[in-house]
Parts: C-alpha cells; sequence; structure tokens
C-alpha cells in the first residue's frame, strides 16, 4: 500500500466510475458547458504554468477523454506524458483520440488517484484538470502525486473553484444547482450525472483551503491563481528537493 491511502470504503470511487462511464461520450461537451466555453483556454494556460522539461515525464491525473494530455504531449518532442483516469470508457475515447505523431510518447492507464501504481520519483511534474474534487480522499491523493514527483517536481491542479465577488457567486451558484441539471436533462435525458457534479462542487473545498491541503501534505510553494473570475484556479506546489 502506497502513502496516502484513502481510509473509507471505496463505494465513493465505484459512484464516480459509474457517473463518469455514463457520460464519457458526453464529457467534452459536458466541460465546455460548465465552463462557459472557456476550458481549452484554462487547459491551454495550465500547460504553459507547467514550464515542462524538453524531456521531461508529466503525469495526467484524470485525464477523461486526453484533450490535456494531448497538449502536453504536443509541448514535449522527447518527453512523455501518462495519462491515468479511473474509467476505462474514458481511457478508451482517449487513446482511441490520440494522434500517431504522440503514440511513442503517450502512455494511458486505468488507475485511482488514491493508489496509483506508480514508481516513487519518476515524474518532473504531476498535474490534473478537474479531478480532485471528484476524488474519495483528496488528502490522500496529494501525497500520492507528490510520492510520483521527483525532489524539486512540480504539483499542479486546475479545478473548478468558488468565485468570491459576492454577486457573481450568486449568480454561478444559481446556474450550477439549477440551469446544470436541466441542460443534462437536454444532453442525456438524465439529471442525475449532473447533479452529482453540482454536489461535488459544493463539497469541494475553496481556493484557500485547497492551498491549505496542498501545504499540509508538504509541498513547498503553493500558490493559486484565479481564472475567470475565481470560477477555476490553478494551484500549484513544489515537492522538496531533498
Amino acid at each position: 500500500m502506497t502513502e496516502g491511502n484513502n481510509p473509507g470504503t471505496g463505494k465513493g470511487s465505484d459512484r464516480v466510475r459509474e457517473i463518469f462511464s455514463s457520460i464519457a461520450r458526453e464529457y467534452d461537451k459536458v466541460n465546455t458547458v460548465i465552463s462557459f466555453g472557456q476550458i481549452g483556454r484554462w487547459r491551454r494556460k495550465l500547460v504553459s504554468e507547467m514550464n515542462i522539461p524538453e524531456r521531461g515525464s508529466v503525469l495526467d491525473l484524470g485525464c477523461g477523454t486526453g484533450e490535456l494530455t494531448r497538449l502536453i504531449a504536443g509541448e514535449i518532442d522527447e518527453g512523455k506524458v501518462c495519462g491515468v483516469d479511473l474509467t476505462p470508457e474514458m481511457i478508451e475515447i482517449a487513446d482511441a483520440r490520440l494522434p500517431k505523431k504522440y503514440r511513442n510518447r503517450v502512455d494511458f492507464a486505468v488507475g485511482k488517484g488514491e493508489e496509483l501504481e506508480l514508481d516513487s520519483n519518476s515524474f518532473d511534474v504531476a498535474t490534473s484538470a478537474f479531478t480532485l474534487r471528484n476524488v474519495e480522499y483528496l488528502p490522500g491523493v496529494i501525497s500520492e502525486l507528490k510520492r510520483v514527483v521527483k525532489p524539486g517536481g512540480k504539483i499542479y491542479s486546475l479545478e473548478l473553484s468558488k468565485p468570491q465577488i459576492p454577486v457573481f457567486r450568486e449568480i454561478y451558484f444559481f446556474y450550477f444547482n439549477r440551469i446544470l441539471p436541466t441542460l443534462g436533462k437536454l444532453f442525456q435525458g438524465n439529471r442525475g450525472p449532473y447533479k452529482y457534479l453540482t454536489e461535488s462542487l459544493k463539497k469541494f473545498p475553496n481556493q484557500d483551503k485547497l492551498k491549505k491541503i496542498f501545504q499540509e501534505a508538504g509541498l513547498t510553494g503553493v500558490s493559486y491563481k484565479e481564472l475567470f473570475g475565481g470560477i477555476a484556479a490553478i494551484h500549484r506546489g513544489k515537492k522538496r528537493e531533498t
């Protein structure tokens, strides 16, 4: 067992796997709607923040359909990217969409963030996009990301966040609570998965609390940058050199 393992029952992971299996084909459309069409820009911003070494190795946890994985692969001619996701259906789509020119630098695998089957100290960078709010035990996942990066390696997270401007915050949560489930029914005939997305955001720590979780995991230089008025945020931290 690796450090940071989830102390729970695993039922949360089963539910997440089931939900994302059911929306795998519509996943990218869902993300576009949730982000007000900004998700591509946010991913590109995340990649620009990483400053990946030319021959660097990167873990993309919760890679989904591989959108971020492909962006990272385009930045490293001689590096490697490992995309890991809990949902097999997502991995199938990610692999099918991977351009041939990236085949020699990208690997995909099914895996759980709390129990990564990866060697310690093996990546220059570990990142996740819209993943942490879906994990069963957040501190355990952060600890695992810290474990698998090399000393001095960096960890990045792009997540939906909580706007701090009062009026904007109210409008955003009205959209998430009332409108998004209705759009889900239009897309798929089922409000359930989209209602889960609203629940996951409510329970997820705000920007400052997530920063504290990074710090409590032993990461240094922890900071965050808000995007689009605080709807999303990029968090970053560094594993100590020794």
